[in-house]
C-alpha cells in the first residue's frame, strides 16, 4: 500500500481531508493529513516568517521524522504550491503529485 501524505490550502486544516483519509485508511494506506503552522488549529503559531518554503520545510522534516519513502503528496489550493516545494527538498522520498484543485 502507499504512503499518502495530504497538505490542505490557505485558511484550511488537515481536517479537510478527514473523508478522503478515512476512505484511504480503509483500503489500508498510510495517511497523514497534517496541519500546517499557523493555519486552523494551530493558528496560534501565525508568526511573520511562515511562507510556502517553511510549510515545504514543516512538511519535508515530517516525511522524515515519519521515515516515509515513496510518498503520493496531495495538494489542493496553495497547498500544491508546498507540495511542489516539498518534491525539490525531498525528491529521494517523494514517488508522485497530485495536485487537487491545486496551485503549482
Amino acid at each position: 500500500m502507499s504512503n499518502i501524505v495530504l497538505i490542505h490550502g490557505a485558511y484550511q486544516g488537515g481536517w479537510i481531508w478527514q473523508p478522503l483519509a478515512s476512505v484511504l485508511r480503509n483500503r489500508g494506506h498510510y495517511v497523514l493529513a497534517p496541519t500546517l503552522e499557523g493555519c486552523a488549529e494551530r493558528s496560534y503559531q501565525l508568526h511573520s516568517k511562515i511562507t510556502t518554503e517553511s510549510h515545504a520545510q514543516e512538511i519535508a522534516n515530517l516525511l522524515f521524522f515519519e521515515d516515509l519513502k515513496d510518498v503520493v503528496l496531495v495538494g489542493t489550493s496553495t497547498g500544491g504550491m508546498v507540495m511542489a516545494k516539498v518534491a525539490e527538498l525531498v525528491a529521494n522520498r517523494v514517488n508522485r503529485l497530485v495536485f487537487a484543485d491545486a496551485l503549482a
